[in-house]
């Protein structure tokens, strides 16, 4: 017999996986962590949370991106949850990426398309639509799937740690003009989305189940940088510059990338993501699972400075 609500982690050397177990171990919930090299059971738990995969990088050495993503992201997703229907788990939680939906701004929802157009994406994409076919064909474990959007917390070094050593430096950036809002979540109301999975007790539940998380409240990028900068010397850290003007530095930018064959600091990328509006609705999960972030995109951003001001010693 399973142990009930007994959770088998992958991934537990990453971002999450290393602040999940603790997590759920002070909430009363054994955990048993699963490596590449173990065979392929998990120790007679009942839930596996699989966090395991390849990262998104914005630049990515590899000769063949594409190939290591899909080893990753998509086989051994499908290898772990292959098995943990074989040994009739009661739930497997996927965590996949709001990349999924493709790169264009947009608001979106789960009936909104998915049309992913770079390798991290098409993996998490390809191993989403594999799970529905796996999980869809028999009642006995619940898929449950996490996209998630930007995570930022403690220990992160994604894509606020730029800001954050940016802030430090007092360094103002001309993002006022910014009204183009993006979804984040927090890494601690990540652990306490999955600690409400591992604790639910509904057993007529979808075989197979995909949400959205956010942290409620969407920020633009100017909003989250003055929270940031407010956290660490009670000014904004803003001034204005004009998004028109921004845009045209992107095109010229995305055009001298192409003649010179390297990234530049501006583009048109970088210009979406400061500017445009890259959101998705979590209010589904919300709902079915009766949950509610507990921390506001303030806290959780006042956590992250105060995290790395302190590891900066």
């Amino acid at each position: 017999m399973c142990k009930i609500n007994s959770v088998c982690l992958t991934g537990t050397s990453g971002f999450i996986g290393s602040q999940l177990s603790p997590f759920l171990n002070k909430n009363s919930i054994p955990c048993y962590h699963w490596e590449r090299s173990d065979p392929l059971n998990f120790n007679q738990s009942s839930i596996l949370v699989h966090l395991a995969g390849r990262a998104h990088r914005m630049k990515d050495s590899s000769e063949d991106p594409s190939t290591a993503f899909r080893k990753v992201n998509r086989d051994l997703t499908i290898s772990l949850a292959t098995q943990a229907i074989k040994q009739k788990l009661k739930k497997f939680v996927f965590i996949s990426s709001v990349k999924v939906i493709g790169e264009n701004p947009g608001n979106y929802d789960l009936k909104s398309a998915c049309f992913p157009k770079e390798p991290y994406g098409i993996s998490k994409w390809e191993a989403e639509q594999k799970l529905e076919k796996l999980f869809s064909n028999q009642t006995d474990t619940q898929c449950i799937i996490l996209r998630l959007p930007m995570v930022y917390g403690e220990k992160n070094k994604g894509n606020m740690l730029p800001l954050l050593k940016a802030a430090s430096k007092k360094i103002c950036l001309p993002l006022s003009a910014a009204q183009g809002k993006r979804s984040m979540i927090y890494v601690g109301n990540i652990l306490s989305a999955i600690l409400n999975i591992a604790q639910d007790k509904r057993h007529n539940r979808k075989s197979f189940q995909t949400y959205f998380l956010n942290d409620g409240s969407d920020l633009t990028s100017a909003e989250l940088y003055s929270l940031i900068y407010q956290s660490m010397h009670e000014k904004s850290g803003l001034f204005y510059f004009p998004e028109r003007l921004f845009r045209l530095s992107g095109n010229i930018g995305s055009g001298l990338e192409h003649v010179l064959k390297r990234k530049l600091p501006i583009s048109k990328n970088v210009v979406s993501r400061l500017f445009d509006e890259y959101r998705f609705k979590s209010k589904k999960f919300n709902n079915d699972y009766n949950w509610q972030p507990p921390f506001t995109p303030n806290q959780g951003i006042k956590n992250t400075v105060n995290w790395y001001l302190d590891s900066r010693g």
